[in-house]
């Protein structure tokens, strides 16, 4: 009777825990697709264009500090500096055209100014505007 026979438990084995996560890579890429969505938005343009400065900020820093601690989510880093570098491209094509628009529009903002300061009645306002919106369009 030399043999034993092997004793099996039920407890499982710990194994080696999961890789950590990093959070900063999450921020990045809420904050990168929340940028690109306003910079698209055009209206909310210049909160495009501040959330991309954060959100590429925090993706270098993501990408940076991810690797060097071995986090499991590089891919989110990623995503989210790629998502605040376009909202950054995007927000910054409209904030020169818009700039270049209204230099450009400058004379035609002051006499629709004084005209409408002139108007005595909505007749002359109503010109005001007209005349207005047909000066912008040229």
């Amino acid at each position: 009777m030399g043999a034993t026979e092997p004793v099996y438990s039920a407890q499982p084995r710990p194994t080696s825990g999961p890789r950590p996560h990093n959070g900063l890579g999450v921020a990045a890429l809420v904050i990168g697709v929340a940028s690109l969505v306003a910079a698209l938005s055009f209206l909310l343009f210049p909160l495009g264009l501040l959330g991309g400065v954060a959100g590429l900020i925090i993706g270098i820093i993501a990408l940076a500090g991810g690797r060097a601690r071995g986090a499991t989510n590089g891919g989110q880093a990623t995503a989210g500096l790629i998502c605040s570098i376009l909202a950054l491209v995007v927000a910054i094509f409209l904030s020169v055209n818009i700039g270049t628009w209204a230099a450009h529009n400058t004379g035609t903002f002051t006499r629709f100014d004084k005209c409408i300061v002139k108007a005595n009645d909505r007749a002359a306002v109503a010109t005001c505007i007209s005349n207005f919106a047909n000066d912008v369009r040229r």
